[in-house]
């Protein structure tokens, strides 16, 4: 009896199959006959077209209409006006080199030498130990370097600016 329940669900879970294939293949086929109607979506572009134009990037022109508010073409920007990258970043390297030789120089000071009684064997002994002590100087420098970090994103300028 079982036997005969499970062939019937088999040969229905089979034509269910049969007709979801028969809805897909009819779906796929009324997609693409709409997309063949269909305008295209605009203009490609392609390697051939950018090669008549040349190397150069070409400027595009707008003329501003009569009264309007846009800049004239005296007060935009020239190529001239584009501010120095290799300086810029050689002034951020060294702001950032020096706020790192403070860091070392306060964590150099930091370390403080203190006489300690151990006990060995049961015996008190004095030893001279060096221990670091976080001092103001050392939170201040490291804070420097943050804000200088903090500075340097705010001014959209790259990370790595900021790197050894």
């Amino acid at each position: 009896m079982h036997l005969a329940w499970a062939a019937l669900l088999i040969v229905l879970a089979g034509n269910a199959g049969v007709s979801a294939e028969e809805s897909l293949a009819d779906a796929a086929r009324r997609e693409r006959e709409k997309r063949k109607a269909a305008p295209p979506a605009g203009r490609t572009i392609t390697n051939d077209d950018l090669a008549k134009y040349g190397d150069t990037p070409q400027s595009l022109t707008v003329k501003p209409e009569e009264g309007s508010d846009v800049a004239s073409p005296q007060s935009q920007p020239s190529a001239s006006d584009e501010p120095d990258w290799s300086a810029m970043e050689t002034a951020w390297r060294r702001r950032f080199a020096a706020a790192r030789q403070r860091v070392a120089e306060a964590e150099a000071g930091a370390w403080v030498d203190k006489i300690e009684t151990v006990f060995y064997n049961g015996i008190p002994v004095q030893m001279r130990v060096r221990e670091f002590v976080e001092t103001v100087e050392l939170r201040m420098a490291r804070q420097d370097i943050e804000r200088l970090q903090d500075e340097l994103r705010r001014a959209g300028l790259p990370p790595g600016w900021g790197r050894d």
